[in-house]
């Protein structure tokens, strides 16, 4: 089965040297999740994916890469 992963450059270049848990904040992401997906514990759900390309100038495709299992 694929799964999402996410593109961590992306996410730092977006997070722009600030906390992560300030990042979390500004995207409406629970810090807790946002560290899983960071870490590939998780994968980033449509509510995570959403909340970034709402809050950033960014493509869905350049933040998560479908990976085949």
């Amino acid at each position: 089965m694929a799964r999402l992963e996410i593109n961590l450059k992306t996410l730092d270049r977006l997070r722009d040297g600030q906390p992560w848990g300030a990042f979390a904040e500004q995207i409406g992401i629970d810090g807790g999740t946002l560290s899983r997906v960071r870490h590939g514990l998780s994968q980033p759900g449509p509510t995570f994916i959403a909340n970034v390309v709402t809050a950033f100038p960014v493509r869905m495709d350049d933040l998560v890469t479908v990976v085949a299992a």
